[in-house]
């Protein structure tokens, strides 16, 4: 497994143990701060490891896994107790992996290679 796959699959272990843990509390005060900018931190991020761990897997498949990933995320925190299921952060997952999208294009237009 490559360096950067490994990564991928941490960031998302990480990622998943944050969404399903019951409450924010005990977490320190940075990782409460803000449920929109924790998915899209966190969604940003998956996008540009992924970039780098499946670089020859398409912009369509790998937005369509991450924001099925998202979508799972939600469907499971509408089970838990103390959590909830929210549209506005799959719209904040969407918009994260657009972003990270855009600034991909914007880099590889300025290089003479691109993944």
């Amino acid at each position: 497994m490559t360096a950067a796959r490994l990564l991928f699959a941490a960031a998302l272990l990480a990622i998943s143990i944050l969404a399903f843990i019951p409450s924010y509390e005990p977490l320190p005060k940075l990782a409460s701060f803000s449920d929109i900018l924790n998915h899209f931190a966190a969604f940003f991020t998956l996008y540009m490891l992924h970039l780098f761990a499946y670089p020859a897997l398409s912009w369509r498949i790998r937005s369509a896994a991450l924001l099925g990933y998202g979508l799972l995320i939600e469907i499971v925190q509408a089970f838990l107790p103390n959590r909830h299921a929210s549209f506005s952060d799959i719209a904040v997952d969407a918009a994260a992996v657009a972003a990270a999208m855009l600034l991909h294009r914007v880099a590889c237009r300025l290089r003479t290679r691109c993944t």
